[in-house]
Order: structure tokens, then sequence, then C-alpha cells
């Protein structure tokens, strides 16, 4: 009985920890795109020219940042270095 409440609380826990990660995820990568966009849809044309620049280093932190926290990039390294999966 003792077990099966802390392993819930444990399954409960682990839920909360897994939506603050996400929501903490979001935001950073929220934060990440919102200059680049403002400036995307800008008037001037030398802000436009510099959100393209950025838009390409912008995607590549993206892709990163998910595959770090998906766990993609700790596999890939581990692989590298170990040569197991």
């Amino acid at each position: 009985m003792l077990i099966d409440y802390a392993i819930a609380s444990i399954n409960a826990m682990m839920g909360r920890v897994d939506d603050i990660v996400i929501s903490v995820s979001a935001v950073l990568i929220t934060l990440l795109w919102i200059p680049i966009a403002l400036n995307f849809f800008s008037t001037d044309e030398n802000k436009k020219i510099m959100a393209r620049e950025r838009l390409k280093n912008a995607a590549i932190g993206t892709v990163i940042y998910i595959m770090a926290i998906s766990g993609i990039l700790f596999t890939v390294f581990n692989y590298v270095v170990t040569g197991k999966v």
C-alpha cells in the first residue's frame, strides 16, 4: 500500500517536472525567435536583411536545443565516444 502510494507520488511529480521543462523550453525558443520575426516583417530593408542572416543561426540553435532536450544529442555523443547505442 505504501509502496503503491510512493510510486504514484513519484509518477505525478515526474509528470509535473516534465510539464515545467516543456514550458520553459517553449519560452526559451519563443524568446529566440521573437526578434527575428519582428525584424523579418519590418518595413526597413536593412532589418529584413539582418533577419535573414540571423534566421539560419536561430534555426540551427533551435534544432540543437530540441536534440539536447530530447536526448538525441546524448545518444549521438555516446555513440561517437563508446561505439555503442
